[in-house]
């Protein structure tokens, strides 16, 4: 059985695990007794994940690699096998951050200039691993306090520390794939959403089915789409809809009501209200003077 991570943690609630939703995001305190036998994992989401006690072994469609103490791994979403591997301390203990796009493009728009001009060819695999370092450990270590309780780790404390995670793994990303990874994530990002939007504007779709066809919520998708277009979601698509619909007004032989429901208005009134506002005349009139 296949088992879809972090979601598990929602819907199980493993008794020796300490799991904190904090507005979306989960991070998890993983800790088990016994070795387990190799599972399953969909990955909805990155992950993060820290050594603390024992091994765990991560099995992938590149290769095999273990996480040991005091290690953190980066793993993209995807399909994986892992198993976990008890050692002296009688005792498996990670901690795991789900992290999603959004999160690390917000990460990568505040910090990217500091590390743009490095080679930006695309990461094969489908992790990267962070050796051992003091700031690393100091920071693992950091993190346990906030397990004690569920109420310690609050909102704005999930922010600076998630920002501290991300600043940690960049210092320690000797090899540049970390860096790489979010240069890459952020080129997709922007030629993605400029493609289907230039693909899809005349779609009787709201912003808020936009952000979600996107994998965004409401305010992410508003953010990135000005970062790429240099206007709210909502006057870029009058203004394409309007373009095209001022077009067919002119090249076609379509009336009024098909131009609207062409463009992606439903309802012809708004569509002429919204035309003349933009071109001083309604859209029979443009026609009628366009044929002449």
């Amino acid at each position: 059985m296949t088992v879809n991570i972090p979601t598990y943690f929602h819907e199980s609630f493993p008794e020796d695990d300490i799991v904190h939703n904090i507005n979306g995001n989960t991070v998890v305190l993983l800790n088990r007794q016994n070795e387990t036998e190799k599972s399953k994992i969909n990955l909805t989401q990155h992950l993060i994940a820290f050594g603390i006690e024992g091994e765990k072994y991560f099995h992938s469609l590149d290769d095999d690699t273990i996480l040991y103490k005091n290690e953190a791994i980066f793993l993209k979403r995807g399909l994986f096998l892992t198993t976990e591997k008890v050692l002296e301390s009688n005792n498996y203990k990670s901690i795991l951050f789900f992290v999603d796009d959004n999160l690390l493009l917000d990460f990568f728009n505040r910090n990217g200039k500091y590390f743009m001009h490095l080679n930006t060819k695309e990461v094969p695999k489908s992790y990267f691993k962070f050796k051992n370092s003091p700031n690393l450990e100091a920071y693992i270590n950091s993190l346990l306090p906030y397990f004690e309780s569920e109420n310690l780790l609050t909102e704005p404390l999930f922010k600076v520390k998630f920002e501290e995670l991300l600043l940690n793994l960049v210092l320690n990303d000797k090899e540049h794939a970390f860096k790489n990874f979010l240069i890459n994530l952020n080129k997709k990002n922007s030629y993605n959403l400029s493609e289907f939007m230039n693909d899809n504007f005349t779609r009787n779709l709201r912003i808020e089915d936009f952000a979600y066809l996107n994998g965004m919520s409401v305010s992410s998708f508003k953010r990135n789409f000005e970062k790429t277009f240099h206007l709210t979601p909502a006057k870029w698509l009058k203004e394409k809809r309007i373009e095209k619909a001022k077009f067919l007004l002119q090249a076609s032989d379509k009336n009024v009501s098909e131009v609207a429901m062409e463009v992606g208005f439903e309802n012809p009134s708004h569509f002429i209200q919204v035309f003349k506002s933009h071109y001083g005349v309604t859209p029979k009139k443009y026609q009628e003077k366009s044929n002449q």
